[in-house]
């Protein structure tokens, strides 16, 4: 039988932390809120300790009580709840849950909807809703994503153990059917992807794989579906006697791999049984004995002792070899604190070795510098999945540079330093970076980083921000920066936008500095903004009052004012009457009488009075009268030439005709006599016999 032990096994970061608090607050008046991990032994173990699980705070009946979260950790509520009634609070919330809800609660805040991919009966999915009133909406590849599409703003999260394969699936529907505003988190916890790939990869190599873990835990659950396939059995082993029941051939390959709120335990006693009974095992006790003979009291290496007494001044050590160790007082606490009862003989400590005391002929040590270590050591478990983190540059070495993160070597490629290149790598030397990881070796310990791909995202959220709100229409504040001929470039939260010289004043200008000026800061509105062609337009005018609206409200229709003649044309006569605004005085509305040529009425530079006749806002044109202003005269005798002598004669003015009234036609009587008779009147004066 071979037999295939998977490399991530057993409590992960955040259920050892959990489990490991648990433990060393246990006592009368400890609780956990819920069960502290998915597990039947540990809890057991916890119960005989004295700490007890409840469900809900109400429960507790304590005064004096300590109240622990569990790894999965709570609703906003209940931390409320706990500290309403004075208890202490321990929180052992799983540092990726941690940053799930804080993910949750400034989304919500900002007015998002929040959707949790999940289970929603999971304690870890129930206590991230609690971060936004209880109001997300808990899918999973059942979903239908369309049901979305009315949503304004989404913000999506992951439950930590939620499955790789379906989350895939899942994230191709969210892309097809939400097309609005979508903030995607992947917060599947590293540990979880290795552990599902890992077991995907055991089924494809084994018979039969056993899944060490209570089927309550549901990273188990999940561990024992992905490691079965139609030529590989999976079991689940919550204790010894399940691996009993198993019926194994000596042909068999057998793959083990545990959840991670499984015991280590439980584990070692599963990998016992195997390799006893199934496979062949090497004695190590021999070996084990033989290293532990040989110490190395070189400075600045980390071992291994055991507490020989402690006091006020410190704690004394057994460390091997033939000298002893001392950690004095100012060395065994980060937070500088120290109480010699805290620290039993017999205890196990983890050191960092320093010099040697000859007054003393001890070994000088430091758990501070230890424990610094490894609270760094913890910041790398929680960077796997690109998260930023910061570190203090060490010094500058031919291809990069080089720094510490607790027992990680870090290398920062001299490509990965700028999105640019940088010649010069010593500036940086002393200062802190933001950086991410791209590959982390746990083997040799080493990391390599890059601030690059955080500029790059800064950069990115920056130009993404940038375009959301550079539309048209939109007003912006900006600093002119520098000014060409043909307009000034302005900088617009760092991006260099264009105000054409044409949309900084509705008057002619020369040059830009006639409006502007360069190193101060203007409001201007965009006009376009292209984000392919990396080009924004901005106008000034377009802000200020137009001068043609100035001077309707100054000169109202109906009103007199003075202005300078600009020119004279064949219809009329321009005058401006304010800076840049003219007017037109047509030439019917010069002088009172007929003007044959304009140029002997007025001329340019002229200053004459005007009447404001009306405006043509939507053209911008102002008529304006010059006749309106002056006097009437009287009107001159018309003048007429006699034709026949070519002479000019003045034309006597009409006596007005007396209106005669007419005899009704049926008084007249015809006769010889009448006067309008012309005939008669022909033969009146003949003497006719």
């Amino acid at each position: 039988m071979r037999i295939i032990f998977a490399k991530n096994s057993g409590f992960c970061f955040g259920v050892r932390s959990a489990v490991d608090t648990a433990y060393k607050y246990a006592g009368e008046n400890t609780y956990t809120y819920g069960e502290i991990i998915h597990n039947e032994i540990v809890l057991k173990k916890l119960a005989d300790a004295g700490v007890k699980s409840v469900e809900n705070v109400e429960e507790i009946d304590a005064q004096n009580a300590t109240v622990i979260i569990r790894s999965h950790g709570a609703k906003k509520s209940v931390y409320e709840q706990i500290e309403s009634k004075n208890f202490t609070l321990i929180d052992a919330t799983c540092p990726f849950v941690k940053k799930i809800h804080e993910i949750v609660k400034k989304h919500y805040e900002n007015g998002y909807r929040i959707v949790v991919i999940g289970n929603k009966d999971h304690p870890e999915v129930i206590g991230i809703n609690g971060w936004c009133n209880d109001s997300a909406i808990i899918v999973d590849e059942a979903f239908d994503f369309s049901s979305l599409k009315n949503e304004e703003k989404l913000c999506f999260v992951t439950q930590t153990t939620f499955s790789t394969q379906k989350y895939a699936k899942i994230l191709k529907k969210i892309r097809k059917e939400c097309d609005k505003t979508v903030e995607i988190f992947d917060t599947i916890c590293y540990t979880t992807i290795s552990r599902q790939n890992e077991a995907r990869s055991l089924a494809g190599l084994c018979d039969k794989v056993l899944v060490v873990g209570s089927t309550k835990s549901s990273n188990t659950r999940k561990l024992i579906e992905l490691s079965r396939s139609p030529k590989c059995r999976s079991f689940g082993v919550a204790s010894i006697d399940d691996v009993k029941k198993i019926n194994f051939s000596t042909e068999d390959v057998v793959g083990i791999i545990a959840g991670a709120s499984a015991p280590d335990e439980l584990i070692t006693e599963v990998k016992e049984y195997m390799e006893k009974n199934f496979a062949d095992v090497k004695d190590t006790e021999f070996l084990e004995a033989v290293d532990k003979s040989f110490v190395s009291y070189k400075e600045g290496k980390r071992v291994k002792g055991t507490v020989i007494s402690a006091d006020e001044k410190g704690i004394m050590l057994r460390i091997g070899g033939k000298n002893d160790g001392f950690i004095p007082a100012s060395d065994v606490n980060i937070d500088g604190t120290y109480n010699p009862a805290d620290y039993a003989k017999d205890e196990e400590l983890e050191v960092k070795i320093g010099k040697k005391d000859n007054e003393t002929g001890c070994i000088l040590l430091s758990k501070k510098a230890v424990d610094e270590i490894k609270e760094a050591d913890k910041i790398v478990e929680t960077i796997r999945n690109g998260e930023k983190f910061e570190l203090t540059i060490d010094r500058n070495v031919e291809k990069g540079l080089t720094a510490k993160l607790g027992t990680y070597n870090v290398f920062i490629p001299a490509s990965q330093v700028e999105e640019r290149f940088v010649r010069d790598l010593k500036k940086y030397v002393g200062k802190k970076l933001a950086v991410v990881a791209l590959e982390i070796d746990d083997a040799k310990h080493k990391i390599v980083a890059s601030h690059r791909k955080v500029a790059e995202a800064e950069r990115i959220a920056k130009e993404d921000i940038f375009w959301a709100n550079v539309v048209p229409n939109m007003i912006v504040s900006g600093v002119v920066k520098r000014t060409t001929a043909f307009g000034a470039f302005v900088s617009v939260d760092g991006f260099d936008c264009l105000a054409h010289i044409v949309d900084l004043s509705w008057t002619h200008i020369k040059n830009v500095e006639e409006v502007l000026t360069v190193g101060k800061s203007y409001e201007f509105v965009v006009l376009s903004a292209d984000r392919e062609k990396n080009r924004v337009s901005l106008g000034y005018k377009q802000l200020q009052p137009h001068p043609f609206v100035a001077c309707m409200e100054k000169h109202p229709v109906g009103s007199v004012t003075k202005g300078k003649v600009v020119s004279v044309v064949p219809f009329g006569v321009f005058v401006e009457v304010e800076p840049h605004i003219e007017g037109l005085v047509h030439v019917s509305e010069v002088a009172h009488t007929f003007v044959k040529d304009l140029k002997e009425v007025v001329n340019v530079g002229d200053e004459v009075e005007v009447k404001v006749l009306n405006y043509d806002e939507e053209n911008r044109k102002i008529n304006l009268s010059i006749k309106a202003c002056l006097p009437e005269e009287p009107k001159p005798a018309k003048e007429e030439k006699n034709e026949e002598a070519g002479e000019e004669v003045v034309k006597k003015p009409r006596k007005p005709r007396v209106k005669q009234e007419k005899e009704p036609e049926e008084d007249k009587e015809w006769s010889e006599e009448v006067s309008n008779n012309p005939f008669a009147d022909l033969l009146k004066n003949l003497d006719v016999e």
